[in-house]
C-alpha cells in the first residue's frame, strides 16, 4: 500500500512540476531599461496613479521565437535618451482598475507601419492585488491580456491567458496628498498560463497510467 502511495503521490508531483514549468515557461518582462527617469506618479493614501512612465525595453524568455532584449518606443519621454518610449498608465483604484503599456518594438515588426513607430497596446491587465511602501509599487499582480501582433511575433498561442506578477516602481518618498513624482525604474513580468483543459488531459494520463500500472501488480 505505502509503495502505490508513493507512486501516486510521484504521479500527482509530477502534474504540479510540469505545471509549474508551463508557467514559467514563457516570460515577456516590460522595464525601463534606457528610458531612465520619467513620467509621473501620485499616491493619495489609498490609492496609486501612474501617467506616461516611459518603459524602454522588454525582455522575452523561453518562448517559441523572439526571445532577447528589444527596444521599446513609443510616445512617452525619459531622462534616458532623447527618443520616445513604450507608455506605462495605470490606477490601482477599484473604479478604476488598470495598467496598460502602449509603444512598439521595432526589431520584432510590431506597432510599425513602413518603418515608423505607430504605438499599439502591448499590455492591457488589471489589479487583483497590489502592496506599497511610500516609494511606488512594492509589488503588484492581476491577469492581463497582450498585443495579438506581440504574440504572432514570438509565436505563441492568442488565446492562452497571461498574469503579471513583480511588477514594482521606484520613485522618491512620497507624500499622500496627490503631489506627483517622477518614476526612476519600473519592471513588470508578465508569464503565460497554462491551458487549463492541457493540464487536465496530462493529469488525467498520469494517472490512467498510475492505475494500469497497479493493475498490472495484483
Amino acid at each position: 500500500m505505502l509503495r502505490r502511495l508513493k507512486q501516486l503521490g510521484a504521479a500527482v508531483a509530477a502534474v504540479v512540476l510540469m505545471a509549474g514549468s508551463a508557467q514559467a515557461a514563457t516570460v515577456i518582462d516590460f522595464s525601463t531599461g534606457l528610458a531612465g527617469e520619467g513620467g509621473t506618479i501620485s499616491w493619495d493614501g489609498t490609492n496609486l496613479i501612474g501617467s506616461n512612465i516611459p518603459i524602454g525595453a522588454v525582455s522575452i524568455i523561453g518562448a517559441p521565437t523572439g526571445n532577447g532584449v528589444h527596444l521599446v518606443s513609443g510616445t512617452a519621454s525619459g531622462q534616458g535618451g532623447s527618443t520616445a518610449f513604450g507608455s506605462l498608465n495605470f490606477n490601482t483604484s477599484a473604479q478604476n482598475n488598470f495598467v496598460t503599456i502602449t509603444g512598439c518594438i521595432g526589431d520584432l515588426g510590431v506597432g510599425t507601419d513602413s518603418g515608423s513607430c505607430v504605438p499599439v497596446e502591448l499590455m492591457n491587465g488589471t489589479f487583483e492585488g497590489w502592496t506599497t511602501n511610500g516609494q511606488g509599487l512594492l509589488n503588484a499582480f492581476g491577469p492581463d491580456t497582450k498585443s495579438a501582433e506581440l504574440l504572432a511575433a514570438i509565436n505563441w498561442p492568442a488565446d492562452l491567458p497571461w498574469t503579471f506578477f513583480g511588477f514594482s516602481l521606484t520613485t522618491d518618498i512620497m507624500s499622500p496628498d496627490g503631489t506627483p513624482y517622477a518614476v526612476i525604474s519600473t519592471d513588470i513580468k508578465n508569464t503565460a498560463i497554462p491551458e487549463p483543459a492541457t493540464m487536465m488531459l496530462l493529469g488525467t494520463g498520469l494517472l490512467a497510467a498510475f492505475r494500469a500500472r497497479r493493475r498490472q501488480q495484483v
